[in-house]
């Protein structure tokens, strides 16, 4: 949502007051339909909106480098990723290193930028003690505060930052999120908190992300960098923002991360039958009813749908099992304006299923269940 302007309307009991959007009481929705809202601004445009992100990804994944070269392109207002897509306004930037020392520090930006004298002077450092036991909320608030043209904050890493000795849960999650959340919505800036992906754990990347639910629900905008056998991808989505799935690759010798010129696919027989199974089941299909109409082994099968799913000729729709995703446009009456399938629906209907299409839980009774529901349906289709 955008910034809300303040505007002046008269209520029901004649009285004139304010709205702000916030604390304000009920509102009707013909007074909604006549407020004047301010243009969604963005940190990274296209990418990060002002508000709370989380940027979470796999350790030594390369996090740390994607999140230094963000604040990098807002302190100098340049582009992050594509020089054409995701250009940043320019603005202060205040980095919370709270993995690194000075000297660890320097040495990267040594790599990124070089020994010359044009190292930005309005991006900040802190590298000691800095989290919610040591005032660390009053401490950015009176750095925006005091800081002109202040833009952004990156907390590098997110858990250095929480309370020391914090329970595990989704209450926890909720209160400290909400708390920045609160900050970068008051303060109109953006907050960056770099995360972790748990390393087990299939389906959904996003539901990999270290912790409860409240690291999907509080955050307005949520990015992934989901390294997998095919290369690495940037998946992000969010309330202001349409859901984005990029290949990416690291520049060695700049240090950044890039766009990835797109990859051929190569189409041969075994493949092209795979697609054709799922383009005609009404349901999502696993390894074992596929190989058991190719005639292939359950293992070829299996690797196959992997490398499919790493290109994004399939999709996952849940534990072990893959759906094409014209289809699922198709059926959630889908496509973009030029009928091409769209992301977003094809997650849509993945949502829509009804229950018993879908995998409940990866407990080895459930495991059992789901194996022997597809061996019978193998038996069934190949006619004994």
């Amino acid at each position: 949502m955008g910034m809300l302007l303040p505007k002046t309307c008269e209520r029901s009991t004649g009285m004139t007051q304010t709205t702000t959007g916030a604390g304000q009481g009920p509102f009707s929705a013909h007074e909604l339909k006549g407020r004047d809202f301010a243009p969604l601004q963005f940190i990274v445009d296209g990418l990060i909106p002002l508000g709370l992100t989380v940027l979470a990804g796999a350790p030594k994944v390369g996090k740390s480098w994607l999140s230094l070269d963000i604040a990098l392109s807002v302190a100098r207002g340049t582009a992050v990723l594509d020089e054409n897509a995701h250009r940043c306004a320019k603005g202060a930037v205040l980095y919370l290193a709270l993995e690194d020392n000075d000297r660890r520090l320097r040495g990267r930006l040594e790599q990124m930028l070089g020994t010359g004298p044009a190292w930005p002077a309005n991006l900040f450092f802190e590298t000691g003690p800095m989290g919610m036991d040591f005032d660390g909320l009053g401490r950015l608030d009176r750095w925006v505060a005091a800081t002109e043209g202040a833009r952004l904050i990156v907390i590098d890493v997110f858990q250095k930052f929480r309370p020391i000795g914090s329970q595990a849960g989704y209450q926890q999650d909720y209160r400290d999120l909400t708390k920045l959340h609160d900050l970068a919505r008051d303060r109109q800036i953006g907050i960056i908190l770099v995360h972790h992906l748990r390393k087990s754990g299939g389906g959904d990347p996003f539901e990999r992300i270290t912790g409860s639910a409240g690291f999907l629900g509080v955050p307005d905008t949520n990015i992934v960098l989901d390294k997998g056998r095919g290369g690495t991808r940037l998946l992000a989505q969010g309330r202001d923002i349409e859901e984005i799935s990029r290949e990416i690759a690291f520049d060695p010798r700049a240090r950044v991360w890039r766009l990835a010129k797109p990859r051929a696919v190569d189409r041969h027989p075994e493949r092209d039958r795979i697609r054709s199974i799922l383009q005609a089941s009404p349901s999502p299909l696993g390894a074992i009813a596929i190989a058991a109409q190719t005639g292939q082994t359950v293992n070829a099968v299996s690797k196959m749908l992997g490398e499919m799913f790493g290109n994004g000729e399939v999709v996952k729709a849940g534990w072990g099992l893959y759906a094409d995703p014209a289809r699922l446009d198709a059926a959630n009456g889908g496509g973009d304006a030029h009928g091409a399938p769209n992301a977003q629906n094809s997650q849509n209907a993945l949502n829509g299923q009804k229950l018993q299409d879908r995998p409940r839980s990866s407990s080895p009774n459930d495991y059992k269940r789901r194996v022997d529901r597809e061996r019978k349906e193998r038996l069934r289709l190949s006619g004994r």
